[in-house]
């Protein structure tokens, strides 16, 4: 009973590495430089760029179909020969690119183990295309102008391959060969002759151009040369002209400023003429002035003199009444009083008089009033006579 699982476990353990193994042995990986396309009982289940899968025996294929630069080498001897009938050889590469994968696995084989896989029918082509070339060509020409055979080339593959789903990047030619011997050294002696001549043709083009560059190098030199002696003759003229304007600047500048002196002078010239006259002027007026003030002074002094003879006559005059008053007696002081006493009245501004008395005393009260001055008349004689006495 124990051997029975033990054999139960051993099986089981078999199968899973059976199993594990054969799905290692089925699982495919690819990169982003394949267009990958999956099918399953003849359908496609998965298509796309890289990825991953599992093939399963029988029911599932797998097609790559390459999306990077393809090249394909050929070499094109059989039947390849040149107008004059001269058989060559010519190896090339065509470099070529799918940019529609679907179409061009729809349109193109890609088994390669088929006769008809499509780098078969590129090189195929390109063969043929040569060989058409080719024979329309002189040889000297195939040999000589290989761009001319690529064009052609890449033309015709252009028109080939336009529904394929790719393109033709280029057509490159590595070397084309000529087969018989002889004709091949005698062309090579004719390249090589021309070589040499176009060598000669170089070497006189290079020395022509090396004195062509020496001469352009000499004239741009003299060229320079005049050109800087212009500049200095140039610069030198242009300071010339500026020390003739500053010049003409500076005697401007002189004539004006003598101009401007000989204004000034005759300004100051006419000042000192006006000042002069002013002078004059206001001597005459401080003359005339003095002898105003002079006669001024005269008249006042003249007019003080006869206001003070008058106030010493009329001061003589009251003196003289006052000694006159003083001599008389008091009845005759009181009538002259009473003479001027409308003169006084009328020289007086009296606002309000009460006199006290009967009407018939009135200029008696009156003359009571002004008794008390009329005792001071002797002193005031007396002080009179004394003055006189003094100046005698």
């Amino acid at each position: 009973m124990a051997e029975w699982y033990v054999y139960l476990i051993i099986g089981i353990v078999v199968l899973i590495v059976l199993g594990l193994m054969f799905y290692a042995s089925r699982y495919r990986k690819f990169d982003t430089s394949f267009y990958v396309i999956h099918f399953r009982g003849g359908k496609v289940i998965r298509a796309g760029q890289g990825g991953k899968a599992v093939v399963l025996p029988l029911i599932d294929e797998i097609r790559t179909i390459p999306v990077t630069t393809q090249s394909t080498f050929l070499e094109a001897k059989e039947k390849v020969v040149s107008r004059e009938f001269q058989e060559i050889s010519v190896t090339a590469f065509v470099f070529w690119r799918v940019v529609d994968p679907e179409v061009a696995f729809a349109r193109v084989v890609w088994d390669q183990s088929s006769p008809a896989y499509v780098e078969n029918i590129i090189k195929n082509a390109t063969e043929s295309i040569i060989r058409t070339v080719t024979a329309n060509m002189q040889l000297e020409k195939i040999i000589r102008d290989r761009q001319a055979i690529i064009e052609s080339v890449v033309k015709e593959l252009h028109t080939l391959t336009r529904d394929w789903g790719l393109i033709i990047e280029s057509v490159e030619i590595r070397e084309i060969e000529i087969i018989d011997p002889k004709l091949k050294e005698n062309v090579s002696a004719i390249m090589k002759i021309e070589q040499e001549k176009l060598a000669r043709l170089k070497k006189a083009d290079m020395e022509e151009t090396t004195k062509l560059r020496d001469l352009e190098v000499q004239r741009k030199v003299e060229m320079e040369r005049q050109g800087v002696q212009l500049d200095i003759e140039t610069k030198q003229k242009d300071r010339e002209i500026k020390i003739q304007e500053l010049e003409k600047k500076r005697t401007e500048v002189e004539a004006k400023t003598y101009q401007t002196k000989v204004e000034i002078e005759a300004n100051a010239e006419k000042y000192r003429k006006i000042a002069s006259e002013v002078d004059v002027e206001a001597e005459k007026i401080r003359r005339m002035a003095a002898a105003k003030q002079f006669e001024l002074e005269s008249r006042a002094k003249g007019e003080a003199a006869m206001i003070l003879e008058a106030r010493k006559a009329e001061a003589e005059g009251i003196l003289a009444r006052i000694q006159a008053l003083a001599k008389a007696d008091s009845r005759f002081f009181q009538e002259m009083i009473i003479a001027r006493l409308p003169e006084i009245y009328q020289n007086l501004e009296i606002d309000k008089m009460i006199i006290t008395g009967s009407k018939e005393d009135a200029f008696s009260t009156i003359a009571n009033s002004i008794a008390p001055f009329l005792q001071i008349i002797p002193e005031l004689a007396e002080k009179s006579k004394l003055a006189e006495q003094k100046k005698k």
